[in-house]
């Protein structure tokens, strides 16, 4: 390959590839956090916030304002990448180093050996906004999108990607341009060049941003089939309740523990083994004290609607009576559009339950016309339910559950009820949606809950031996404790 062709590819690889990739993974992060602060509503009451300004048909910057924060920082990236194209193509146009006919005059390739115009290829004016995207989200953005996220641990590896991106990206700019720069490198450059430096940091970004996704897909499809075989084993047999050291289920939600938290850890004893991956187990908890599991499936694993779903329905199939009246079966009629309104509906929920489009179709025959007379017609596109968007003013209420408890009232449907609803209108979505649970958070939360007990159970050790400070053992457990804050 020609020796200018291959720094023209090298110069469009650096100058695209590497700072437009970069722009779609903060893209991506910011989704991400924004995912996470809006699962916060399913543990603590969240107030919808209104649009900021009432001129959107008149004015740019108010339309903007009123934008969905997805949508505008997806907005600003984009710009910038529509910026940073136009600059490469107009930089690779301006130089003469990659086509002598024509460009500024002054840009000409120099040198009069090969070594000296590798040299110059490798530096120059061209390579400073791709480098200049690589310091600012290293060095500024990274730093400071990592400190906003701090107190979030989730389960799937985003935190880990983050921070390793950042913590291996430290080096490449500062390391380009002192070997670039500095003549004390020629040394060096001969068997490791200076672009080279940016390509490790590639490398290492690669690695954080596909092997590790692809590590936990296989982590967790493992842990999906480890939770069906002990379903299978456990819960066909005819001791179904989970296992205790006693003989009644009470122990594990003692009248004399005041934390929720605290009866969650008393619960999952790791000599049990896998014993609690089962749907007694599970129901028994959503049951007892589903908070736990609903904090631990909202702040860590991102699917609190799941949790706060089921328990909606168990309060609101609470409220059926043998025989209900014409105004009781109003009221509970309402109770169920609630729910539809605020898990099941595309084109109200923040996060619609992941449902087959058959059940889907089925409740909304029964629900969507009333969710229409009460929330109104919304724009949604059906081919992606998911995008996040905050449900509208209009339709924000009281939830059916305090866990996704919310402040302002909610019109009343007061039109025909269809025939086909009754108390099982829920039944078989309930029935997906724990299985859902069951194999995908419940096993985070039971191993969770397992280490947290382990680590509690390391630490009264800890305290009660003698020479804490001079324990060797003592520093392993601090030094671990301290990279699982980190990571």
């Amino acid at each position: 390959m020609p020796l200018v062709l291959a720094y023209d590819i090298q110069y469009f690889f650096m100058s695209l590839w590497f700072p437009l990739g970069v722009a779609l993974f903060h893209a991506s992060n910011l989704r991400f956090l924004r995912v996470a602060r809006l699962q916060k509503q399913f543990t603590h009451p969240s107030r919808r916030v209104e649009p900021g300004c009432n001129g959107a048909r008149t004015s740019w910057l108010c339309r903007l304002r009123n934008m969905d924060h997805t949508k505008r920082a997806l907005l600003f990236i984009g710009l910038g990448m529509i910026v940073q194209v136009l600059l490469t193509v107009g930089m690779w146009v301006a130089c003469r180093k990659y086509h002598p006919t024509f460009g500024i005059p002054g840009t000409e390739l120099r040198g009069a050996t090969i070594p000296e115009q590798l040299v110059d290829l490798g530096r120059g004016w061209e390579w400073w906004p791709s480098v200049l995207w690589q310091v600012v989200w290293t060095w500024i953005i990274a730093p400071f999108l990592i400190w906003r996220a701090w107190g979030i641990r989730d389960t799937m590896g985003w935190r880990t990607q983050t921070i390793g991106c950042c913590i291996s990206n430290l080096h490449a700019t500062p390391m380009f341009l002192i070997s670039s720069y500095v003549p004390a490198f020629e040394k060096v450059n001969r068997y490791f060049t200076p672009s080279q430096w940016i390509h490790l940091s590639i490398l290492m970004f690669e690695i954080f941003t596909v092997f590790v996704p692809v590590f936990q897909v296989f982590k967790f499809w493992l842990q999906q089939k480890k939770a069906a075989r002990s379903n299978a084993k456990w819960g066909s047999s005819p001791d179904d309740a989970p296992p205790s050291p006693s003989s009644s289920e009470d122990w594990i939600f003692s009248s004399n523990t005041s934390s929720p938290k605290g009866k969650a850890i008393e619960m999952f004893h790791e000599d049990l083994g896998d014993r609690f991956l089962t749907m007694s187990a599970l129901e028994l908890v959503l049951k007892e004290d589903p908070r736990p599991l609903q904090e631990f499936s909202a702040l860590r694993d991102f699917s609190g609607e799941n949790i706060a779903f089921l328990t909606s329905v168990a309060k609101w199939k609470s409220s059926w009576g043998e025989k209900l009246i014409d105004q009781q079966k109003r009221e509970v009629y309402n109770g169920a559009l609630e729910i539809y309104v605020d898990y099941i509906s595309s084109k109200d929920a923040e996060f619609p339950l992941n449902l087959a489009s058959s059940e889907l179709k089925r409740v909304e025959n029964i629900f969507e016309k009333a969710a229409r007379i009460v929330c109104g017609d919304q724009d949604i596109n059906p081919a992606t339910p998911f995008d996040i968007e905050v449900a509208p003013w209009r339709c924000v209420a009281d939830g059916p559950f305090e866990l996704t408890s919310r402040v302002t009232p909610r019109m009343k449907y007061d039109g025909e009820i269809p025939d086909a609803f009754d108390v099982t209108v829920f039944d078989s979505i309930q029935s997906h949606i724990k299985y859902l649970v069951l194999t995908n958070t419940w096993p985070k939360f039971v191993e969770e809950m397992q280490a947290r007990k382990r680590r509690s159970s390391e630490t009264a050790r800890t305290v009660r031996s003698e020479g804490t400070w001079k324990s060797g053992s003592t520093i392993t457990n601090r030094i671990k404790h301290l990279v699982h804050q980190i990571i």
